[in-house]
């Protein structure tokens, strides 16, 4: 691709707007700032500021409350003196052993397995850039993984679901919320620390234009 004065342009040099569609030449922005399309106003790229250690901090801190919310009891439920608590893991449990196995797996996978790995792969590829370790290919491939597994990780479904639960059974017995309840609620309000913080733009900037 040139342009009138027969400059060469790299592909990498140019962002089309997502809305209309229009080409803009990349430029760098001040840190804290966004660039807009001349056209429609579309955002097209952010600087997040201290993106990068906001982001491994958000995703350490995901890390620890999804380990708290799927080991500490979850949910104490007592009615004519008998009392239990349950956790997550347990729910999943009761699952796999009444003949619902495939419902438990997708359970695991929604709630535990896809958020761990993302927040993992998020870990790694922030502490590389963080404490400049250097640019590997293996790098590109987990951030485009933990951007694929984002709308897979739904613990916000699973705590919906148990805010209506505890709606209908709340006349039955009496219930007591412990703490993988609120580390769950850490986990969602964490990560959407980690959409706040996240600037794909300059993250991917830093992954393809730096070589190991």
């Amino acid at each position: 691709m040139k342009t009138n004065s027969s400059r060469k342009v790299s592909f990498d040099d140019l962002i089309a707007c997502a809305s209309c569609d229009w080409l803009h030449y990349r430029t760098i922005i001040e840190r804290g700032s966004r660039a807009s399309c001349a056209r429609c106003g579309h955002e097209l790229y952010t600087r997040k500021p201290f993106s990068i250690d906001r982001t491994l901090a958000a995703s350490i801190a995901g890390v620890v409350f999804l380990l708290l919310s799927l080991f500490l009891p979850f949910l104490s439920l007592a009615r004519g003196g008998i009392s239990s608590s349950i956790s997550v893991l347990d729910a999943v449990g009761a699952l796999w052993f009444s003949d619902m196995r495939w419902l438990g797996l997708m359970s695991l996978g929604m709630i535990a397995f896809i958020p761990m790995m993302r927040l993992c792969l998020l870990v790694w590829v922030m502490f590389r850039l963080r404490y400049r370790l250097g640019i590997i290919p293996s790098m590109r491939t987990a951030m485009r993984w933990a951007e694929r597994l984002e709308p897979w990780a739904m613990a916000e479904i699973f705590m919906v679901g148990v805010v209506v639960s505890l709606v209908k059974i709340s006349d039955l017995a009496t219930l007591t919320v412990g703490p993988a309840f609120w580390a769950l609620l850490g986990l969602i309000i964490t990560t959407s620390f980690i959409s706040i913080f996240y600037c794909k733009d300059s993250v991917w900037q830093l992954l393809t234009t730096h070589s190991a």
